[in-house]
């Protein structure tokens, strides 16, 4: 069988003008059985509608925040850089490959691209706008690699059948999360101080997103690479 073909988003550099990806994503992918290319950033959406048609899965990758715009609220003092034109095509794929039943992989910022392009919000700063007496650091000081926290998994989801275990040590890079869960998405697993750290869409093939990054840990801990290889697998079914 031919190694399904995944579209992965890109970063994009306003200053240097320089389109580019980080490391594990694309290995990742590679490694779990797929053929990975990354996206130019465009916004158009004739040629979003092209590489939908021609893509088996879509994986959308961390970066910056999204224009808060996009789930009706102001942009507040902390939130911070702004891609539109990541936003723009991120949304716009989400969207689209969602409504044609073709597999989508979110990482960090992706799992806030995928919540807000279904109807969900966002808190723009964790530390500003969540009261809990346990909160969490959320932007660790540690290797990228290394696990920082717990989360807690609900069985019957497809997070909980990559690890076969209720609980799971992750790494964590964001100041941002999931507020006000999009239709159709449900939160599976969160991490102890109640911010969701993964959604899945119901009565989907796979549409998965997870808060950690993943893409920096499979090559320590192997176990990070079964959501890769599930996303994969996902993708030869079409």
């Amino acid at each position: 069988m031919q190694r399904p073909l995944i579209a992965v988003t890109p970063w994009y550099d306003y200053e240097k003008g320089v389109t580019y990806i980080k490391d594990g994503y694309c290995e990742g992918i590679i490694e779990a059985g797929g053929l990975a290319f990354l996206l130019p950033a465009v916004a158009g959406e004739d040629l979003l509608d092209e590489a939908i048609s021609r893509f088996d899965g879509f994986l959308i990758s961390g970066g910056p925040d999204i224009d808060p715009a996009y789930y009706n609220e102001v942009n507040l003092p902390y939130n911070g850089s702004i891609s539109p034109v990541r936003d723009q095509m991120e949304i716009c794929i989400v969207k689209k490959a969602v409504l044609q039943g073709k597999p989508v992989f979110g990482i960090c910022r992706g799992i806030q691209v995928m919540n807000v392009a279904l109807g969900g919000t966002l808190y723009q700063d964790i530390q500003a706008q969540v009261k809990a007496e346990n909160l969490l650091k959320h932007s660790q000081e540690a290797p990228k690699w290394f696990p920082t926290h717990e989360i807690f998994i609900e069985k019957d989801s497809r997070v909980w059948n990559s690890f076969m275990r209720d609980t799971v040590r992750v790494n964590s890079y964001h100041h941002q999360a999931v507020k006000d869960i999009a239709p159709g998405f449900k939160a599976t697993s969160r991490s102890p101080d109640g911010i969701i750290e993964s959604l899945e869409l119901e009565n989907h093939v796979f549409a998965v997103g997870v808060q950690w990054h993943p893409e920096l840990m499979w090559r320590k801990n192997a176990d990070f690479l079964r959501l890769f290889s599930d996303f994969v697998d996902s993708c030869k079914k079409l």
